[in-house]
């Protein structure tokens, strides 16, 4: 049986995911990652929009961007595991993108792209292993009340 008693997470970077506590603060670390590349691409396509410039290859069109992330971190929150999972694909081929055609960001952004993509990750392993534990507790239920 799956308890939904929270315990300390000794690895934020592949957490355990030993109860639905786990996999939901799992699964809510990839919304968390879609959130912040929503929202630095919006602040960075605004700077780009006003200053009338392109800054690291982000431009005002970058605002389709900052939407598409905005929509995948609220279905991850909502425990899609399609948009866990596109969230990760689409986050690693941008940053493939972005690392080929602007090599300047490679220090930080590099950085910053391997937590985001742990965050990521962590999202789609919590957001499965989300469904697989409520499946498992239903069945758990339906098998009690029959007995």
């Amino acid at each position: 049986m799956f308890m939904v008693r929270k315990y300390k997470q000794d690895r934020w970077y592949w957490p355990e995911l030993g109860n639905l506590a786990d996999a939901e603060q799992a699964s809510n670390a990839g919304s968390w990652a879609a959130v912040f590349c929503a929202a630095v691409t919006a602040i960075v396509a605004a700077i780009s929009m006003f200053s009338g410039k392109s800054i690291l290859g982000i431009n005002a069109m970058a605002f389709g961007d900052a939407a598409v992330f905005a929509v995948i971190a609220w279905r991850i929150r909502a425990r899609s595991k399609s948009f866990a999972v596109i969230g990760l694909v689409l986050f690693i081929l941008e940053k493939i993108y972005q690392f080929a055609t602007q090599p300047q960001v490679l220090g930080f952004g590099l950085f910053m792209a391997i937590i985001l993509t742990l965050a990521f990750a962590s999202g789609v392993r919590g957001t499965f292993a989300y469904h697989r534990m409520r499946e498992a507790l239903a069945l758990e239920r339906a098998a009690a009340q029959e007995a």
